[in-house]
């Protein structure tokens, strides 16, 4: 009997083993099967592309703070002796 020997029984014993799924994963999984058993698909995609979605929220908030730290910025040069 000949035993396979180098890459391909390396190879062999790698792609034998069975992947396990992460939590992550698995979240993902159960998140999209609810949403397709409940047939809210299309409502979660309407809410988010609305205002009240967590992106445009996210935006909103990144241009409140980049705004604040802008005029924050112009009163810490006026206040510089030149």
């Amino acid at each position: 009997v000949k035993r396979p020997s180098g890459m391909s029984s390396l190879l062999g014993k790698i792609s034998s083993k069975k992947q396990k799924m992460s939590t992550l994963e698995k979240s993902k999984l159960d998140w999209e099967n609810f949403k397709e058993e409940e047939g809210i698909v299309e409502e979660l995609a309407i809410h988010n592309r609305g205002k009240d979605g967590y992106i445009e929220r996210k935006a909103f908030l990144e241009r409140v703070d980049h705004r604040q730290f802008e005029i924050e910025r112009d009163i810490r040069l006026s206040r510089m002796k030149p």
